[in-house]
């Protein structure tokens, strides 16, 4: 059956000499694999197309039961060109693509994910937007998607209030909330710096557009994001270690993508 999707590339690798294989997240069918043939000859028309955060407009061949499908045709619906123009974007858009191949099931549809990446690859496209803030932004969300909502106003335990003013704040994986001074003291926790706590803190009440606007630094953006990642993988069965960051010229050269 010839099915037709908006859809946003999450992974590529090559097969063979002249194809890939692709790893999409769709609004129709969520997740899939396609075989794309001969897209990688000179003369291919929509090969170059085919690389990670691609917004596109797919036809594929599908085939219930199969894991891997047939790509017939794809046409962006949207270009990043600032996204694609800055290695710290990139990277950004690289590890919200490689956590939501992590995460999700084959063909497990869901419009609010499909939305969730295509507004985070807009916002990145955003010349005045800061790439951490919206890479943390998207962590948050999509552990509410999957289920696993984070807190932060109160102890996750007993719900009582927490010193806010401790350089470090105990934050607990298993419940994804922050812990008072009784319940640190027998509770296994991570800790947290201020800042980056403060930085949670406000990007779990704000909209996409203010995530947009926040400038997070690179050690706040480190310490989040390393936390984020813990937290969905202590609760997400079968993810292995994220790499996303710091390959992103690795992966946009159409060469084997790592999970």
């Amino acid at each position: 059956m010839i099915v037709k999707s908006d859809a946003v590339v999450l992974q590529t690798r090559r097969f063979r000499e002249s194809s890939k294989i692709v790893t999409f997240y769709t609004r129709e069918f969520g997740k899939l694999g396609a075989v794309a043939r001969g897209v990688l000859q000179p003369k291919n028309r929509y090969g170059s197309v085919l690389q990670p955060m691609a917004h596109l407009a797919v036809l594929i061949y599908r085939k219930e039961g199969r894991d891997l499908h047939n790509l017939s045709t794809a046409e962006s619906i949207e270009r990043y060109g600032v996204l694609n123009s800055s290695l710290e974007r990139m990277s950004a858009g690289l590890s919200i693509m490689e956590i939501v191949n992590a995460t999700m099931h084959d063909e497990d549809r869901n419009d609010e994910l499909f939305d969730l990446i295509v507004a985070a690859l807009r916002m990145l496209n955003d010349p005045e937007a800061g790439p951490g803030g919206v890479q943390l932004w998207f962590h948050v969300r999509l552990a509410s998607i999957l289920g696993y909502a984070i807190a932060a106003e109160q102890c996750g335990v007993c719900g009582e209030a927490f010193d806010v003013t401790l350089a470090s704040l105990p934050f607990n994986l298993a419940i994804g909330a922050p812990l008072c001074s009784e319940h640190r003291e027998s509770m296994a926790y991570r800790p947290v710096n201020n800042g980056s706590f403060a930085v949670l803190r406000r990007l779990l009440v704000v909209e996409a557009n203010e995530a947009a606007r926040e400038m997070v630094g690179i050690a706040e953006t480190t310490e989040l994001g390393d936390l984020l990642t813990s937290f969905i993988r202590y609760h997400v069965d079968g993810i292995r270690k994220l790499k996303a960051r710091g390959v992103a010229a690795k992966v946009l050269d159409g060469g084997p993508a790592r999970t």
